[in-house]
């Protein structure tokens, strides 16, 4: 059922689905080939071109479509259809979301695969006909999607929920032809990699197993082998069963598609060859068990790439890591233990750093010890001198970072006014553009337009202040993204609770914001657009 995650943080099913760690992924490359070559046979599917806002959602796809296709809206609403069996418009990070979408019992006809009911060799039989008419009334389904002629009408559509990159979920309306079409194809591509064949791949020995080796109890004698995850990558095509169930599934659904476009077939004609279709290509070859290893497939040998062992997933480092941003993404509270840990760890492995029982506050009273520098109470204010000419009135500021979470990089220019030493007041523009992982890349982002205020904290003895950010303005959208066009124009909040400047001497200080928080919002529309970060930002304050 396709590969669900990023970073494969949950067990792989079927022919992986483009994403960060298979950027084409595979389900994409057979379903592209068989268009290409349909399309060479029929004259029924012509290309479509998107309008501006149809491109725009195209460029924010969470996979790498081909190349030829990214300019036709036709070939992207099919590769985006193929996908909705594994993901159901969810967003592929949300792993809890979908393991009940690959949990469900109901549907696992949709992925040609063994139902709870469908026990010992009676259990293979009656799963290749639930697969086999799944893809039957699909199909037929996608019929209503042509005109007349039997062609592809552009102006028959329907809203079709996915999850982008940054945009987020949308329901665009995508022809109505490709977007039923894809999930058929889907379900005819999974049954060569949820099956055991024959060794010329003709013919099904036997159905695998996810539903019952999730849930359990699992018995292989009943229920049949269980998925193995090697099988579902098509980028180790240098092992020959993968190589062979590429090649016969892109075969196979070359046929399917091929029989839906065809203008000489009446609509009658076309779904009883879907059924022709199916037959052949599922076949069965009854008579094989767990005792005679399902007749010999080669299937139950396949190893991933590398040798390892077809029973693991993602190595566990790779796991935790996404786990604890999947956790994040969950519970934005978890910044604040963030801020926390960040904030400690620089100022713990800052040499000479102030100790918490150190901060000076305005309207204490210090004096000069262990050859410190002398403090000046004027009023309510403290100022350490620390060498001359160090109470500047305006300085200039620059700093650079990075994202997590929402993916992006940070650059800033400002100026800030000195009020007094417990404040700042300035002003800063910059430029953020937003970094996206599936493929990676970059997108030009936002420009940002913003007031500043800076609360200090001067520490006693040191040359280190404490400091509070608050950044408010406006952002700028700086590309076309679905549903907001580019130069659209919102709010900007940044805010950085606990950072840290450090006096370096003659008039320069390392500014450290090691937890800013950022919420762009360059889009206020019906739907709005924002993309909030949590930042790692360093720079350098001349003059203050």
């Amino acid at each position: 059922m396709g590969s669900l995650v990023a970073f494969a943080a949950a067990p792989a099913h079927a022919w992986a689905i483009g994403s960060q760690l298979n950027n084409k992924g595979c389900h994409e490359l057979i379903t592209a080939e068989a268009l290409r070559r349909t399309r060479m046979k029929v004259k029924t599917a012509p290309t479509l071109n998107p309008d501006r806002n149809e491109s725009a959602f195209i460029a924010d796809l969470l996979f790498s479509p081909p190349i030829d296709l990214v300019n036709d809206l036709g070939g992207i609403s099919l590769l985006l259809g193929v996908r909705n069996n594994d993901l159901k418009g969810i967003n592929p990070f949300n792993t809890l979301e979908l393991t009940q979408v690959h949990g469900n019992p109901t549907t696992q006809e949709e992925h040609c695969i063994r139902r709870l009911e469908d026990d010992n060799e009676t259990g293979d039989a009656n799963a290749l006909e639930a697969c086999r008419t799944y893809i039957r009334d699909q199909a037929t389904m996608a019929l209503d999607g042509l005109d007349a002629s039997g062609t592809v009408d552009a102006s028959n559509r329907v809203e079709f929920k996915f999850f982008a990159q940054i945009a987020g979920e949308i329901k665009p309306l995508l022809p109505r032809f490709y977007v039923e079409m894809g999930p058929a194809m889907h379900a005819l591509e999974d049954g060569f990699t949820h099956t055991f064949r024959t060794a010329d791949g003709s013919h099904v020995t036997t159905v695998t197993n996810w539903i019952d080796f999730a849930k359990g109890p699992y018995d292989d004698t009943r229920d049949g082998p269980a998925h193995i995850p090697a099988l579902d990558d098509c980028r180790n095509l240098a092992d020959p069963i993968i190589a062979r169930n590429f090649a016969l599934a892109t075969d196979a659904v070359t046929e399917l598609l091929t029989v839906a476009l065809d203008p000489k077939r009446s609509r009658v004609e076309k779904i009883a060859a879907f059924d022709e279709v199916t037959a052949k290509w599922l076949a069965y070859q009854p008579g094989c068990n767990k005792a005679n290893e399902w007749c010999g497939a080669p299937d139950a040998k396949v190893q991933a790439a590398g040798g390892c062992s077809t029973g693991g997933d993602a190595p566990w480092g790779t796991f935790a890591l996404v786990a604890g941003a999947l956790v994040l993404m969950r519970r934005r509270h978890a910044a604040a233990a963030v801020t926390g840990l960040l904030v400690a760890a620089t100022l713990i492995g800052m040499p000479g750093s102030a100790r918490a029982d150190s901060i000076l506050l305005p309207g204490s009273v210090a004096t000069k010890e262990n050859g410190a520098p002398d403090t000046v109470v004027i009023g309510d204010e403290v100022k350490v001198k620390t060498e001359a000419g160090d109470f500047g009135t305006w300085a200039f500021t620059s700093s650079i970072g990075g994202a997590i979470l929402r993916t992006a990089a940070v650059a800033t220019v400002g100026v800030r006014y000195r009020i007094n030493d417990a404040w700042l007041l300035g002003a800063d523009i910059g430029w953020n553009p937003w970094i996206t992982t599936a493929p990676i890349g970059w997108r030009a982002g936002v420009a940002t337009y913003t007031a500043t205020l800076v609360r200090r904290f001067p520490m006693k003895f040191e040359r280190v202040n404490l400091r509070s950010t608050l950044h408010l303005g406006a952002s700028t959208l700086l590309f076309d993204i679905y549903g907001a066009p580019k130069y659209s124009t919102g709010p900007y909040l940044g805010i950085s609770f606990l950072g840290i400047d450090v006096d370096l001497g003659k008039r320069t200080r390392l500014v450290i914001d090691p937890a800013e928080f950022a919420l762009p919002i360059p889009h206020l529309g019906q739907i709005p657009l924002w993309y909030e970060q949590f930042r790692f930002m360093i720079g350098i304050q001349v003059g203050v």
